[in-house]
């Protein structure tokens, strides 16, 4: 558990907005104390996600991991997660006449567990915001 004094300086808060916080804001205050441990925990379940994303073995195209990259789909909760290949038909219909490659899409996404979406859509994400990495290996799970 930290110490005011040390959440104050992981998080660049000062101590007197802390105690205020301890006082009006019990359940923030509660998890800054326990922010060490919630890191310890997202970097476990970060190893633990990369480490099954080696056992991944799909055959999207690298034509269509590109035209996922560059679809307008945006997946904002675990919801939406689950219903990637709803959500990813429902923002590209209009497309549907001049794109058959949509229907092989979503053929494939409907064939990932809610798991293999998730690091999907992740690498997904992580790729458009750094368009420079190397698509074959960063998605080399997912490729045939």
């Amino acid at each position: 558990m930290l110490t005011p004094k040390e959440i104050s300086k992981l998080f660049e808060v000062q101590v007197n907005t802390l105690y205020n916080w301890q006082k009006t804001k019990p359940k923030l205050y509660r998890y800054l104390q326990n922010a060490d441990y919630n890191i310890q925990k997202n970097d476990e379940i970060n190893v633990l996600l990369q480490e099954y994303a080696v056992t991944v073995q799909f055959n999207f195209t690298i034509e269509e991991v590109l035209y996922l990259v560059h679809s307008k789909t945006e997946l904002l909760s675990i919801e939406d997660i689950k219903n990637f290949e709803k959500i990813f038909m429902g923002t590209e219909y209009k497309s549907i006449p001049e794109n058959p490659i949509l229907f092989s899409i979503y053929d494939k996404i409907l064939g990932l567990n809610i798991i293999e979406k998730y690091i999907f859509y992740k690498k997904i994400y992580k790729y458009r915001q750094s368009p420079d990495i190397k698509i074959n290996e960063f998605f080399s799970e997912f490729l045939a």
